[in-house]
């Protein structure tokens, strides 16, 4: 599988450089086109390339950087490699935010996509 911890952490690196230059939207090319998923902060997911750029294009923030904290780095049985991140967060003009998210990439047609993603931010109070 070549590896895992430099194909992660590479791919976390892009991920995050593209999410906060823009256009938002062209993330959703990471994922896989038809099966990959996402939840956004919320219990509800998109589903396909599609659906997720959608979802993308209607958050309301106009700028952001995330700052990365950690990141763990897993090979699965199968061939897949299991990413969580933690890191801080800036949007806009609002407050610094804590955050995590969590990637399953699996590699198909030649590059590694994302097939699940979950995004949460760490609220407080």
């Amino acid at each position: 599988m070549g590896d895992f911890k430099t194909i992660g952490k590479a791919f976390i690196d892009y991920y995050y450089s593209k999410f906060d230059t823009g256009p938002r939207d062209s993330v959703a090319a990471l994922f896989e086109p038809v099966n990959g998923m996402m939840n956004f902060n919320s219990p509800d997911f998109a589903k396909g390339a599609q659906e997720i750029a959608e979802k993308l294009r209607t958050l309301t923030f106009q700028t952001i950087t995330h700052t990365v904290s950690t990141m763990d780095i897993q090979p699965t049985y199968d061939s897949c490699i299991f990413i969580v991140v933690t890191g801080v967060l800036k949007a806009d003009n609002d407050p610094p935010m804590q955050f995590t998210e969590t990637f399953l990439l699996r590699f198909l047609n030649n590059s590694w996509l994302v097939v699940n993603n979950v995004f949460r931010l760490i609220l407080h109070g």
